[in-house]
């Protein structure tokens, strides 16, 4: 099962299309390639794609890759450069830990 326009959307909360499915092909693709030729669940699979695609899709709200979230402390958060460093422990226990 592949990851579907609406899901994504819920998963992010928006109602808007083109960006987010912009986002949604691009983590995909980016997953679909870290993977390469290994088998993994198609479920563990969903879920890298949607978490890599939210982190392609949250960059827009992250002028110079700095993110400020209602806390407390109004400490900014740093975006990560690369969308998939958060899948990466999600997916190596089917790809391996080799660089």
């Amino acid at each position: 099962m592949a990851v579907t326009l609406a899901e994504f959307q819920a998963y992010v909360g928006t109602e808007e299309t083109t960006f987010p499915q912009e986002c949604l092909t691009a983590g995909h693709a980016l997953v679909t390639r870290f993977i390469g030729t290994k088998t993994v669940p198609v479920s563990v699979h969903d879920q890298a794609t949607l978490i890599a695609s939210s982190e392609l899709f949250h960059r827009r709200s992250a002028p110079n890759g700095v993110a400020q979230f209602a806390s407390f402390d109004g400490a900014p958060i740093r975006v990560a450069k690369d969308p998939l460093n958060a899948v990466y422990p999600l997916l190596m226990p089917y790809t391996g830990y080799a660089v």
